[in-house]
């Protein structure tokens, strides 16, 4: 039986402007805490044995990128959407939220209001030590205009590009296309210039992604890698090549995308090397097929970028399996967690996981996949 509920409330309030018609230019932010390692939640316990309010709060914080990524999706569909939710929940004996429910809200989404309720039900906590717990609030974590920077992308069914940062040298850009999909990549700061990772769906979107490089940090674009050959990694190659722009992929996305017509993407390293240190800063993987035959994972400082291999915990399902191996897929997890188990990770699509969980999940998610097709053959 579960003791008394542990009770947190979560307040998300943002406006985020829309329609700019150019790229702002913006002062380089000041440095931010880092959220790839260097503040880690303290496991504090109170006099009951039961997570101390402190502890709390800091692991609802660390889930704040669940929470904009719900908020985030619906802006697209209702710029002008702003409010606060408030969402309680009950942590069970083991440590797992075992009830989560909307306290009330003043943003009448449904939408969002679900989605984050369904992404409080997936957290975990230190398991209670006591027989009993209070009901405790939450400080309010707060969304402002200034935590997500919005890109006019163009027209030919360009979205809105949204620029997010992890660190003062790492960014997420984040572009939905003409699908309304949401795909994330990276922007990152090297000594050498600016490295794109992945380019957005569309060459608008990308073409705005390299015009905020080029006014916030005044730096050449020195290159950029791409993870796969699906367009919602490669679908804006056509503005790097006009900007010239070099792009480097693992041998068999160099393959791909010649077979489709696309030429002048370079062979960062080919497949049977299964991984190359790269002096821009980053490891590049392979760690077999997955998602896709070609997929590759790259490890910053802190910090794994996924791709299309790795699923968000906010993810349902697998999405897109029209190129996958979903056999040797789970195997490509493994390798990933066992090379890189001690990072935040950026996955293909959905918000950041900053508690190693993404594979986990994924792994979870693969094995329902197996369980259905196996269930559909009896």
């Amino acid at each position: 039986m579960f003791g008394p509920a542990l009770v947190a409330a979560l307040l998300a309030s943002a406006v985020v402007a829309w329609g700019v018609t150019t790229p702002v230019t913006r002062p380089p932010p000041p440095p931010l805490p880092s959220l790839l390692g260097a503040d880690t939640p303290k496991f504090g316990f109170g006099r009951s044995g039961n997570p101390s309010r402190e502890l709390i709060r800091r692991i609802t914080r660390g889930h704040i990128n669940e929470v904009k990524w719900c908020y985030a999706q619906e802006l697209s569909r209702q710029p002008g959407l702003a409010g606060k939710i408030e969402v309680q929940f009950t942590i069970g004996a083991s440590g797992e939220v075992v009830v989560s429910s909307l306290q009330r809200s003043t943003m009448g989404n449904a939408r969002v209001e679900g989605c984050i309720v369904e992404a409080v039900r997936r957290w975990s906590f230190p398991k209670p030590r006591g027989g009993g717990a209070g009901n405790m609030s939450d400080c309010p974590s707060v969304l402002t205009p200034d935590e997500v920077t919005q890109l006019a992308a163009g027209t030919n069914g360009a979205g809105a590009v949204e620029i997010e940062a992890l660190e003062p040298t790492l960014f997420i850009h984040r572009s939905t296309g003409a699908k309304a999909i949401p795909s994330n990549g990276l922007v990152a700061v090297t000594e050498g210039g600016l490295l794109l990772v992945d380019t957005a769906w569309t060459e608008a979107e990308t073409e705005a992604i390299l015009a905020w490089g080029d006014g916030r940090f005044h730096r050449p674009w020195i290159g950029a890698v791409i993870t796969h050959d699906h367009d919602d990694r490669a679908g804006g190659l056509v503005a790097l090549e006009r900007r010239h722009i070099p792009v480097s992929a693992l041998d068999l996305t160099v393959a791909k995308l010649t077979r489709r017509g696309v030429r002048g993407v370079t062979t960062l390293f080919v497949a049977r090397d299964g991984a190359v240190k790269d002096p821009r800063g980053f490891e590049a993987f392979y760690p077999g097929p997955g998602h896709a035959s070609d997929n590759i994972v790259l490890r910053f400082p802190g910090l794994v970028f996924g791709g299309c291999l790795v699923k968000s915990m906010a993810a349902t399902d697998l999405g897109f399996t029209g190129d996958a191996d979903l056999a040797a897929w789970p195997a490509a997890i493994q390798g990933v967690r066992a090379r890189y188990d001690d990072a935040a990770i950026v996955p293909g699509h959905g918000p950041v996981d900053l508690s190693g969980q993404a594979y986990q999940h994924t792994l979870d998610l693969l094995a329902k996949t197996a369980k259905r097709g196996s269930s559909a053959k009896k």
